[in-house]
């Protein structure tokens, strides 16, 4: 039984070195589906980004990276800013913020 937990406990924590965590970003402009599909089309290219999920309810984006992927607040802030879509609060593996990022 001890075995069986270990091992269930070591396939867990390669498992989530392998999958990081979601980025979820509230982003009030997030209104309409045009407004959804251009905040998904600027945050897809950044790097290490995988899928981003639009929620006009909630007025949030969830970034999903790519596996062994760190995908920069900062970057993502900067480039919600850049088409006037300013978030209010980003939440994810690297912190939460509730304004713009440091490098």
């Amino acid at each position: 039984m001890q075995a069986r937990m270990l091992f269930t406990g070591l396939l867990l924590a390669v498992a989530g070195s392998l999958f990081a965590a979601d980025t979820t970003i509230t982003i009030p402009g997030l209104e309409c589906p045009g407004c959804a599909r251009k905040i998904a089309s600027t945050l897809k290219p950044l790097p290490g980004v995988a899928d981003v999920l639009t929620d006009i309810d909630s007025h949030t984006a969830i970034v999903k990276p790519r596996p062994n992927a760190v995908v920069s607040p900062r970057a993502m802030w900067e480039a919600l800013e850049k088409i006037k879509k300013t978030p209010t609060r980003l939440a994810g593996p690297g912190g939460t913020f509730t304004e713009r990022p440091p490098q």
